[in-house]
């Protein structure tokens, strides 16, 4: 379990924007970058939300199908 709580929503906020400008603001170039850098920054959100919590080892392995 994650011992401190952290604030994730400006994060994803921010990527959401940046998303939306790189596919409705922007043409060529310039909105193709700007469209990679929201998804590896959404990506990285995610990744960070997810340090440190435990794995939930009773779901008995990869989806559940431990037993197989």
């Amino acid at each position: 379990m994650r011992t401190h709580s952290r604030k994730l929503w400006p994060l994803f906020l921010v990527s959401g924007v940046v998303a939306v400008l790189g596919l409705f603001v922007l043409d060529g170039v310039v909105a193709g970058v700007l469209s990679l850098v929201a998804c590896v920054g959404l990506l990285g959100t995610a990744i960070y939300a997810l340090a440190g919590e435990d794995v939930n080892d009773g779901a008995g392995g990869l989806g559940g199908l431990g037993g197989w």
